[in-house]
């Protein structure tokens, strides 16, 4: 993310910072390369179908995004919030996402784990959570507006992760089932650890102290005014002294507003 012009990146290894000053060319070319991975997994972007041409994606993405009964800005601010952290961590490219950031059987939200990650260097799962919004009344700056988004984030994980509910377990599973490319031994491994965290829900001896989780927040909000690193160390170590879970990340991201990404997508459709 460093070589990508308009984004900054603060990386401070357990938290990392991503200022979107704009979308630069190079971002739009990342965005136009990844987008039917991110959207439907790698194992259908590998489909010569037309389903999952990058045409017929943005088109799906477009409708979900006006789709929604209640015309809400907050799912709009989520859909987006969501699918920049999708594209960070593709890009980065630490981590193979085991989710789709479609959710298969409806247009609404997934019902589960925004977003399911396996890391081959240390054959570990890690759970991630996205918040995305503005800043709310009584926020006085960026930095308490993204340290309230990583903070939902953390209470949504702590309930999912001490719930034995196994629809969780079975979306998750689904989700890789689908997400992964069929030839990744990568996929076998990610099959067998959900597969082992199914049972202990089904058996009630899950915990989130087990798990290693990404707490990630977006914050649409003008960049003159800044999230400040020490404010989401200090959140960081707030979480992890709070014992929930194994090892925690948090990823802030701020961009200026969620609504420039969307036209650039929906430019794309006229192409």
């Amino acid at each position: 993310m460093n070589n990508i012009p308009g984004i900054i990146k603060e990386d401070h290894s357990s938290y990392v910072l991503y200022y979107i000053e704009h979308l630069s060319d190079e971002f739009k070319g990342e965005i136009k390369k990844r987008l039917v991975e991110v959207c439907h997994g790698a194992n259908q972007a590998a489909s010569t179908s037309k389903i999952y041409s990058y045409q017929a994606t943005l088109k799906e993405f477009i409708e979900r995004y006006k789709s929604n009964r209640k015309n809400s800005i907050d799912r709009k601010k989520g859909m987006i919030g969501e699918l920049l952290v999708h594209m960070i961590l593709a890009i980065e490219g630490k981590y193979v996402a085991a989710s789709p950031f479609f959710n298969m059987e409806e247009k609404s939200f997934k019902k589960g784990f925004d977003i399911t990650l396996y890391e081959p260097s240390t054959d570990s799962l890690w759970i991630t959570e996205i918040k995305s919004g503005e800043i709310k009344s009584g926020q006085k700056n960026a930095s308490s507006a993204v340290v309230g988004l990583i903070n939902s984030a953390k209470n949504d994980l702590k309930d999912r992760l001490n719930n034995p509910k196994r629809t969780l377990w079975l979306n998750a599973l689904n989700a890789a089932r689908t997400a992964m490319n069929n030839s990744s031994s990568q996929k076998d491994a990610v099959i067998d650890l959900l597969e082992q965290c199914s049972d202990k829900a089904e058996n009630g001896t899950l915990s989130s102290n087990s798990f290693k989780v990404i707490l990630s927040g977006s914050l649409f909000h003008p960049l003159v005014d800044r999230m400040d690193a020490k404010k989401v160390c200090v959140k960081q170590k707030r979480i992890i002294n709070e014992n929930l879970f194994d090892s925690v990340i948090v990823i802030a991201v701020q961009e200026e507003t969620y609504d420039e990404l969307y036209e650039f997508l929906e430019s794309e459709v006229k192409k």
